[in-house]
């Protein structure tokens, strides 16, 4: 019976997956779609368009996330979603507004001992994550055919929200998917769904959140950075999975405490030499040191 129920198995998970990846080729079309058809929007009823607005509202500008190799932000971008935040002015003057229901708790007692400084450990791989390094990846060629190497739930760190989603590394490209019920509005587009060429990843740091050693922050070769938290045990299986593809553009490689990547990367010495300014060397000491704009904690 076994063996009559085997062939039907086989076609009902080749199904299953046929279908999951329909769903999300769906998904990223309506996303891709959905971006093109506001960017449109927005072209034609910019000022002096076709459809310009005869009275148009106040443009509001934010600090755009794109970053110079200093890490300085030097663009202004409209900001579409602007909020005069009222309650919290009503509250800050005392203005008998409603106090915010559902106090965020504080960290739970764990927590604060996973960081006690006598025990503080160096962010670094441990010996059992060290073979996947060990094997050195082969260059991939530009027409083989893209294969899922690790994908785990997590969530993307925002200076302005914790988005949940999952995160898939493939042979060719890094891809975050916003699980969120009701996506936000970007400035990208919809949603914080993004995908790059493993080809433009630049740097990849492990990173604490909330006093954990759960995150990574990845760093591309176009000034995009994000901030992504995983459950603890998984934070070093992605991150080993990374470093084991070998991506053509990483600076740094290996299992390396922050001391030894300051002493590795030679900025110091660049410093010394005046080659870099004392911005840029305090800069990259900061990120190497796991600081990051992405979480307002740090």
């Amino acid at each position: 019976q076994e063996l009559v129920l085997e062939p039907a198995a086989k076609r009902c998970k080749a199904e299953n997956a046929r279908h999951a990846n329909v769903l999300k080729q769906a998904n990223n079309h309506h996303g891709t779609v959905l971006k093109q058809w506001r960017s449109l929007c927005r072209l034609l009823t910019s000022p002096r368009s076709a459809w310009a607005d005869r009275n148009p509202p106040e443009v509001r500008w934010k600090l755009s996330s794109a970053e110079t190799y200093s890490r300085m932000r030097l663009k202004l971008v409209p900001n579409l979603n602007f909020d005069q935040h009222l309650e919290a002015s009503a509250l800050r003057d005392n203005l008998g507004a409603d106090h915010l229901q559902n106090p965020a708790e504080s960290l739970p007692l764990a927590m604060a001992k996973e960081a006690k400084v006598s025990e503080l450990e160096d962010d670094q791989l441990a010996e059992e994550d060290l073979p996947v390094l060990d094997n050195q990846a082969e260059p991939k060629e530009q027409n083989q055919r893209e294969k899922l190497v690790v994908s785990e739930d997590c969530e993307l760190i925002t200076t302005v929200a914790v988005v949940p989603g999952r995160l898939e590394v493939t042979t060719q490209h890094v891809y975050f998917y916003d699980g969120s019920p009701e996506k936000e509005e970007t400035e990208g587009g919809i949603g914080y769904d993004f995908k790059r060429p493993l080809s433009h990843l630049r740097e990849v740091h492990l990173r604490r959140y909330n006093l954990r050693r759960s995150a990574l922050e990845l760093f591309f070769i176009d000034q995009a950075n994000y901030f992504l938290n995983f459950r603890k045990k998984v934070r070093n299986k992605v991150y080993s999975c990374i470093l084991g593809l070998r991506p053509p553009n990483q600076t740094y490689f290996g299992s390396r405490s922050p001391q030894e990547l300051l002493k590795a990367s030679g900025l110091t010495q660049k410093w010394v030499l005046r080659e870099i300014s004392n911005f840029e060397y305090l800069m990259q000491l900061n990120t190497i040191a796991g600081r990051t704009y992405n979480d307002l904690s740090q």
